[in-house]
């Protein structure tokens, strides 16, 4: 029976892979083949990042957006607390019981549309 390998990754590593894995037009499957790791332990790394399980690099390209905190709002606007961000001529509302998720994916597809 041949005997399977287990690899132990460091913090480090496990975040500069996943950094690699969201870099603009990869793939993660592609990422993780070409670390030899399976693309379903990627995306548990992944998933560990986004809790803050480790540091995932920042490389030099990273930007900020600009903020503007307005002022309370008037009527009839929301005073929820929500959040509004504007890409573009695009403005997405996004108030406390919305998805994140859904969030993320008009982020990304506003982002890649910016280009």
């Amino acid at each position: 029976m041949t005997q399977v390998r287990r690899r132990r990754w460091s913090a480090a590593d496990k975040g500069r892979i996943v950094a690699e894995s969201f870099e603009r037009g990869v793939r993660a499957s592609d990422v993780a083949r070409r670390h030899d790791i399976s693309p379903q332990q990627l995306f548990q790394w992944r998933r560990q990042a986004r809790v803050g399980s480790f540091v995932v690099p920042v490389d030099d390209g990273f930007a900020f957006a600009e903020v503007e905190i307005a002022g309370a709002p008037e009527p009839p606007q929301s005073a929820t607390g929500g959040l509004e961000i504007t890409i573009g001529e695009a403005r997405l509302r996004v108030e406390p019981t919305t998805d994140l998720g859904l969030v993320a994916r008009v982020l990304k597809m506003l982002r890649s549309a910016a280009i």
